[in-house]
């Protein structure tokens, strides 16, 4: 063996790579914002956005069990279930002695919801018209920031099931709005938005409390972790989003009046949050694949 080739006695096998998930939660930060204000200035500070707006939201209607069974799941969000929930969340981090993912969900869960309250009462203010402003959906921002810290506090080698069970109740937040004309699909997509930035900031929060701001790469784990990759994660979101489609179905919602206009319309506003919901549910599921090992 030549001496260029010899390894010297006692010398450690170099250390691995650092990685940071700050670059892509900055991506995820700025994406949002930008999000945020093209929706403000198309659908509440445009009025003719605003009236296309309005318009997809009741464009979709159904039998009264239908509006029941939506109200009495989205009534049961209160101040006390979301702490409730947010105190559950973190406990399932720290048994699994992850400080990290502890603080990172609860900065997601308290961030989105107190960012949304400010963003609707004094910055995005009032609706063309002297109309009271609903933007983003306080209803849609705790469904969707619960399930996404659901999503990033539980093994990672468990998102083949949990993502689209995740999705799934994002989605039923966010559509589940529309359908019950509680908001516009505008609101729920500025919810989205900011339950994205929030959670941009939670992944780098928890990976840098558990790892340092310059965390080593993940190490291999002892078992095989069953790879989840963005094609499949878009696939288990979409089967998530699926499921909750069909229970809508199942409950009788369908075109309100005007038949293939308001087809063409509920369909829309429907597929612009499943949009929107597989973007972030997809996203985050890959920097929560990454990082937090």
């Amino acid at each position: 063996m030549s001496a260029s080739t010899m390894r010297p006695t006692g010398q450690q096998t170099p250390p691995r790579p650092r990685t940071s998930p700050w670059r892509p939660a900055a991506a995820m930060v700025g994406v949002a914002v930008v999000a945020i204000v093209v929706l403000v200035m198309l659908l509440v500070r445009n009025r003719t956005g605003a009236k296309f707006d309005y318009k997809m939201e009741f464009a979709l209607g159904g039998p009264p069990w239908l509006f029941y069974n939506i109200e009495d799941r989205l009534q049961q969000v209160s101040v006390t279930s979301v702490a409730l929930v947010g105190i559950l969340v973190a406990a399932v981090a720290l048994s699994r002695r992850r400080i990290g993912l502890a603080v990172g969900a609860i900065v997601l869960i308290g961030g989105a919801t107190v960012t949304t309250q400010l963003l609707k009462a004094h910055v995005i203010h009032e609706l063309p018209g002297d109309v009271a402003n609903s933007m983003p959906s306080g209803h849609a921002t705790v469904g969707i920031s619960i399930s996404l810290a659901v999503l990033m506090v539980l093994p990672v080698a468990w998102q083949w099931c949990v993502l689209p069970v995740c999705a799934a109740t994002g989605f039923f937040f966010g559509a589940g709005t529309v359908v019950g004309h509680w908001h516009h699909p505008g609101d729920v997509l500025a919810a989205l938005a900011v339950c994205l930035a929030w959670a941009g900031v939670a992944l780098a929060v928890a990976h840098t409390v558990d790892h340092g701001r310059l965390g080593r790469a993940p190490r291999t784990p002892s078992r095989p972790v069953r790879s989840i990759g963005p094609g499949l994660a878009i696939w288990l979101v979409i089967g998530g989003i699926a499921m909750v489609s069909c229970l809508f179905l199942a409950w009788g919602a369908q075109p309100t009046v005007h038949g293939l206009r308001d087809l063409v319309l509920g369909m829309t506003a429907v597929a612009l949050v499943a949009a929107g919901t597989v973007v972030v549910y997809g996203w985050v599921s890959q920097v929560a694949r990454r990082y937090l090992v």
